[in-house]
């Protein structure tokens, strides 16, 4: 009797085992050139980073308002050979303001031609990226449908970045969806402490994630923002020491998510929708924002549950 009962306890800790290890890690690579150091390197293999989604470039409109790329991303490194790369496709919400018959086209190619040109293998899965509203959702959907219908003559899948306040709005044409768990709150306010996640900005939306119509994966913030105001109002984020001038008298707010803002996060997503957790993706893998947290905090971060 005890050796069956043993038995069965070793069962169910090589199953839950096994749950954990069926979790994907991910990661965001949000960056204008493709070079890693060591640290970062040292991170995907470190952590067992099997994905990593890739800002390929941005689609902007010009002055005529027509879509254009920018900010296309030079490739300098090569991803560790067992990661898989998932492209993604940033488009400012202003390039949907009118129809574009042939923007899914334009983008689908030129993603090719940079997997082509890089000698990268032939990527499984394209990610589009956009702040789309009840003003553009009927052009972004319906340039959402042109995408995915030529990834699936690919074999290749289509995802789109979920913002919360999406959530309660008709379902995008796409094969999942990965939830943006972060820029929750309005950065311009010198009172607003959490602007990047803030759990009471979170909540109200969390309650549609549980029927929302896609499969879906999470995303967490590592990301920190040096905010600059001047007499109390907002001028802008500070990515550089030279971004905006900053004067006599101006102040610099660092906004940036703590451990227990990520768990918290983590904790309430689980409640709803408990396999929106099985992939457990950071946004972003930078040298700055991997310094950090300590290697045990991120392993806590991808074990959880």
């Amino acid at each position: 009797m005890h050796r069956y009962m043993l038995l069965s306890f070793l069962l169910v800790l090589l199953l839950a085992s096994c749950s954990r290890e069926e979790r994907v890690r991910s990661v965001y690579y949000w960056q204008t050139t493709l070079r890693f150091d060591t640290a970062e390197r040292d991170f995907l293999v470190r952590h067992g980073i099997r994905k990593v989604y890739c800002r390929y470039f941005d689609v902007v409109a010009n002055d005529a308002g027509d879509p254009q790329p920018n900010a296309t991303l030079a490739f300098e490194d090569n991803f560790p050979r067992d990661v898989e790369v998932v492209p993604v496709v940033y488009i400012l919400n202003d390039c949907m303001c009118r129809p574009q018959d042939d923007l899914a086209e334009k983008i689908f190619r030129r993603i090719q031609q940079m997997n082509t040109t890089n000698h990268f293998a032939r990527a499984r899965e394209m990610q589009v990226d956009c702040d789309w509203t009840m003003t553009t959702r009927a052009v972004f959907f319906n340039f959402m449908k042109q995408m995915r219908a030529l990834c699936h003559s690919h074999a290749m899948q289509l995802s789109a970045t979920i913002r919360l306040h999406q959530l309660s709005q008709p379902v995008p044409p796409a094969d999942r969806g990965v939830l943006m768990m972060y820029n929750t709150g309005d950065v311009t306010k010198l009172s607003e402490r959490k602007p990047i996640l803030d759990m009471k900005d979170v909540m109200p939306y969390l309650r549609y994630l549980k029927g929302y119509g896609l499969p879906v994966s999470t995303a967490y913030p590592l990301f920190t923002w040096r905010v600059l105001f001047r007499g109390g109002k907002y001028v802008g984020i500070l990515h550089g020491d030279d971004d905006l001038p900053v004067l006599r008298g101006d102040s610099i707010a660092v906004r940036q998510p703590e451990l227990q803002d990520i768990y918290a996060a983590q904790e309430a997503v689980d409640r709803v929708r408990r396999n929106a957790n099985d992939e457990m993706i950071l946004y972003d893998l930078s040298d700055k924002n991997i310094q950090r947290f300590s290697y045990g905090d991120f392993q806590k971060i991808y074990r959880y549950r």
